[in-house]
């Protein structure tokens, strides 16, 4: 392998150009439409053609690219040298394949295919997935995680996109187990890169009857901003990857310019998939531009509900096509993009789990004061340590009614 460095076209997903297809789709959320689009079968025939490679046709896919992840089994054909990378950065290639076992799903990718734009195509019955038109390396790694986040809740499992970390008490010898849910360019990945903490995963976890595990083997971390005083643990992983010559550079000099490397190169992190426990603390992070919710809130009962259910955050620039400024935004499971099922479905199985073993939920403000200043990395990082070590008061009828009034423009 060596360093890459990649401009991508468009610079963002395109949520609005994918739609599934199968009979499969009728367990899917449909009031959540521009993220649960139901194709029409003769389109995606017609790109399947396109797709696949033929007697007629030059077979440009090499070798797939295997791996398995939260028990589905993954293979990837790509024309682009440059996403296998970031591929093999990502998860975890088996280097023999699944011997004897047939993959769980397919994802056919090409780079150079001629279409007027973006288009990813799911076909919930046969397990397909199909990406053409976009150079954007985050559509692998999310379509990925939205395959995850239809099948898990079909085996009682909650798919989460959420990083996740163990820290150790002051003055004790017990690790707690903390999850940290939030929206692309919130501060998941800078949150629970700190150096104090092990990281186990900076972007996409499960938890399933035994704890907590493992989605991804990398981490997809973004560049603005980063330095050696502030963020220790991703500048040094960084140039880890970059003596190793797998570090992955998207879009340098954009809003949205990322770091793709695998989690082998962060020192502070566990390194091969295992079983964690039960979370003991969960945090939604809210990167509020308002500045209505105070910087740490202890929450409980239905007010983890609504927050779950709604996701208020502000959307930042670069995640998706076309989005240039922050701006509020409500994004159902903090995530709704990679989970397909009704809501209520994911609610549910995180307000069981919570209530089955006991667990502390934060809601933590990434953004703005009530002057409109934005709260410091340093402080956000105590406010979390100290949720932690303490435990505080819960907070969860003011807190749900500034969420209520923000929902219905009061405030």
């Amino acid at each position: 392998m060596t360093n890459i460095n990649i401009t991508t076209n468009p610079t963002g997903r395109s949520p609005e150009n994918k739609y599934f297809f199968g009979e499969a789709t009728s367990e899917l959320c449909t009031e959540r439409s521009k993220y649960c689009k139901i194709g029409n079968m003769d389109d995606y025939l017609s790109f399947a053609h396109q797709m696949l490679p033929s007697v007629i046709t030059e077979y440009i896919y090499k070798k797939p690219l295997q791996f398995e992840s939260a028990n589905i089994r993954f293979q990837v054909y790509t024309n682009d040298e440059r996403h296998e990378q970031f591929v093999r950065n990502m998860f975890d290639i088996l280097p023999n394949g699944f011997g004897h076992h047939v993959p769980d799903w397919t994802i056919w990718h090409n780079t150079e295919l001629d279409v007027p734009h973006p288009k990813i195509y799911v076909n919930l019955d046969t397990k397909t997935m199909f990406i053409a038109g976009t150079t954007f390396l985050g559509e692998i790694k999310k379509g990925v995680f939205g395959i995850i986040g239809f099948e898990l809740p079909k085996r009682d499992y909650l798919p989460m996109h959420c990083s996740a970390f163990r820290f150790r008490k002051i003055g004790t010898y017990d690790a707690t187990t903390n999850l940290m849910f939030g929206l692309s360019g919130t501060g998941k990945t800078t949150l629970s890169s700190d150096p104090d903490y092990a990281l186990i995963s900076d972007d996409e976890v499960y938890w399933d009857n035994n704890g907590i595990k493992m989605i991804e083997t990398g981490c997809y971390a973004k560049s603005e901003g980063l330095s050696p005083e502030t963020h220790k643990t991703i500048f040094d992983a960084i140039e880890k990857a970059k003596a190793e010559d797998c570090l992955v550079v998207e879009n340098p000099g954009v809003p949205n310019a990322r770091l793709s490397y695998p989690i082998t190169c962060v020192e502070n992190a566990y390194h091969k998939p295992q079983k964690f426990n039960h979370p003991d603390n969960i945090f939604f992070l809210t990167m509020d531009a308002k500045g209505v919710f105070p910087p740490y809130s202890k929450i409980s009962g239905e007010t983890v509900r609504r927050f779950f259910e709604t996701g208020y955050t502000s959307q930042m620039p670069g995640t998706e096509k076309g989005a240039t400024e922050i701006k509020p935004l409500f994004s159902p499971c903090y995530g709704s993009p990679f989970m397909p099922r009704p809501v209520k479905e994911y609610s549910d199985l995180l307000m069981r789990k919570i209530h089955e073993n006991n667990c502390n939920v934060y809601l933590i403000n990434t953004g703005m004061d009530k002057d409109g200043k934005r709260f410091s990395l340093d402080f956000t990082r105590k406010c979390v340590k100290m949720c932690i070590e303490n435990n505080m008061e819960d907070k969860s009828k003011e807190v749900l009614k500034t969420l209520e009034d923000l929902i219905g423009n009061k405030i």
